[in-house]
């Protein structure tokens, strides 16, 4: 019986004592002042460290610790003190100054259990930030910008694929409108664009593969995929040859108020565009390159499809002859990539054009200022342009007219002029006939003045007013008065 109370005092103890032994392992594991920052940081860039007491703590202090000459403390107190209710984690910036590692950790800390109310800190973490700048993280960056593998789903690449060679040829079958393109990077790291499933036409089709380096380097491969054709349409415009797209669904962007149809060209089915409002039909051509372009079609003939935006409609810049409203004169610019016939402005350089253009929803013309600098078009307000049109008109019309009636006088001054020259030459012609008749000579000329007496009977005297008759009278008095002698006024007083 001895034995066996012995036995169970002894489990007895054996277990009490781990029990406190496993209650004091936990607290002391629950004390503990964790530290966290970046891995790693960018000599100049900013980076944050936190520092978090166990949850179980009742109060604490503690003070972070860090090397000033390599980090630079940009918010955050250094020295922390708190109890419940107080944030157990403290947040710190810091700014890396130069190259190498700056550790962290929390020391001359305390903690009391919130439990127990007895000390238990048992210790703190370290966190280290490698720090780096950027030159020297771009250099331990990967250059290689290499593919492992490339192939299209379904063709045979030729020539066979190497990572060295950057251009290639491979073939699918008619009907064919995706194709898939599988490539992998020599290295992980590296980014690869234009792999997956990709748009195809009928005929030749460009697709580029790009691999970035995570150093920054690229790699274009090429692969030039045809897609056969049953019986290609070729035609040819501005003296370059082109394929009519024949199938559905190649356009993208289809323009708006334009609906898909089918119309026949060289007696074959093709898939067309129609506006009824613009009354157009387009068609899409691919040329060598690949690249896909809609053209106006009319008449077994086709003219480039130049779209614009417009304030608030689709347009299509023609080409025409009208008359370019005042101030504008003809020219030649570029709308993009492509050059288009419009004006400009006289005097504004190269900011604003006028284009004429057709709204593609109502299919009416009209003139439009195009804004290069904000590439924006506006129908052109018709009305001031007249009014100071018609004004010009006006003006030039008045002035024209005015030197015209200048023009004029001098014209009939100098025909008067003319016409009294002409009599008097004619004067002196009779007069040398006379005396061309007669054995008159001038040296028998008496030069004496002659004198010829006047009858009282051919006398007749000028009639004058009144007022003159007054005036000759006043000057009359005049010419006395001057004339009459002055004389001394006489006294006959005595002098003093």
């Amino acid at each position: 019986m001895n034995k066996i109370c012995k036995r169970v005092f002894i489990g007895v103890f054996i277990l009490l004592f781990a029990f406190i032994f496993k209650i004091s392992s936990i607290n002391a594991a629950s004390c503990y002042i964790s530290v966290s920052a970046p891995s790693s940081a960018v000599v100049g860039q900013s980076f944050k460290v936190s520092v978090t007491v166990p949850s179980n703590a009742g109060s604490w202090e503690y003070t972070l610790s860090y090397d000033s000459s390599k980090v630079k403390l940009a918010s955050g107190q250094l020295k922390v003190v708190g109890v419940i209710g107080d944030s157990k984690t403290s947040t710190y910036t810091f700014t890396a100054l130069t190259s190498g590692s700056a550790s962290f950790k929390a020391v001359n800390a305390s903690v009391y259990d919130n439990n127990t109310i007895t000390e238990c800190f048992s210790g703190s973490g370290t966190a280290t930030v490698n720090m780096k700048t950027q030159a020297e993280i771009e250099a331990s960056y990967s250059k290689n910008n290499n593919l492992a593998s490339l192939s299209v789903e379904g063709a045979e690449l030729s020539p066979a694929f190497n990572s060295t060679t950057l251009e290639y040829t491979a073939t699918l079958p008619p009907d064919t409108t995706k194709a898939n393109v599988v490539a992998t990077p020599e290295d992980k790291t590296a980014q690869i664009t234009g792999i997956g499933e990709v748009d195809v036409v009928d005929g030749l089709n460009k697709i580029e593969i790009t691999v970035t380096a995570q150093h920054g380097e690229k790699k274009t491969y090429v692969i030039n995929l045809t897609v056969e054709e049953l019986d290609p349409i070729k035609v040819k415009v501005g003296g370059k040859t082109y394929t009519i797209v024949r199938k559905k669904g190649m356009v993208e962007n289809i323009p708006i108020g334009f609906v898909e149809t089918n119309i026949k060209i060289k007696g074959e089915k093709v898939v067309a565009y129609k506006s009824e409002a613009a009354k157009l039909t387009l068609v899409a051509l691919k040329d060598s390159e690949g690249d896909i372009r809609l053209f106006i079609y009319k008449n077994n003939e086709y003219k480039p499809f130049t779209e614009a935006k417009g304030a608030e409609t689709n347009l299509l810049i023609l080409d025409n002859n009208k008359k370019a409203p005042l101030g504008f004169i003809k020219t030649k610019f570029k709308y993009n990539k492509e050059e288009v016939n419009g004006y400009k402005f006289i005097k504004q350089g190269k900011k604003y054009y006028l284009v004429y253009a057709r709204d593609l929803e109502t299919g009416k013309d009209n003139f439009y200022i195009y804004d290069k600098e904000n590439n924006v078009f506006q129908v052109l307000d018709k009305y001031p342009y007249q009014i100071i049109e018609y004004m010009a008109y006006t003006i030039c019309a008045l002035l024209g007219l005015f030197i015209l009636i200048i023009i004029i006088k001098i014209l009939s001054s100098l025909s008067s002029k003319q016409k009294k020259i002409e009599k008097y030459e004619k004067k002196l012609l009779k007069l040398r006939s006379k005396l061309d008749d007669s054995n008159y000579d001038i040296d028998d000329v008496d030069e004496r003045p002659t004198i010829k007496k006047i009858e009282e009977d051919d006398y007749v005297p000028i009639k004058k007013t009144r007022k003159e008759k007054l005036k000759e009278l006043e000057e009359a008095r005049n010419v006395v008065n001057k004339r009459k002698p002055k004389y001394k006024k006489m006294t006959l007083e005595e002098d003093d």
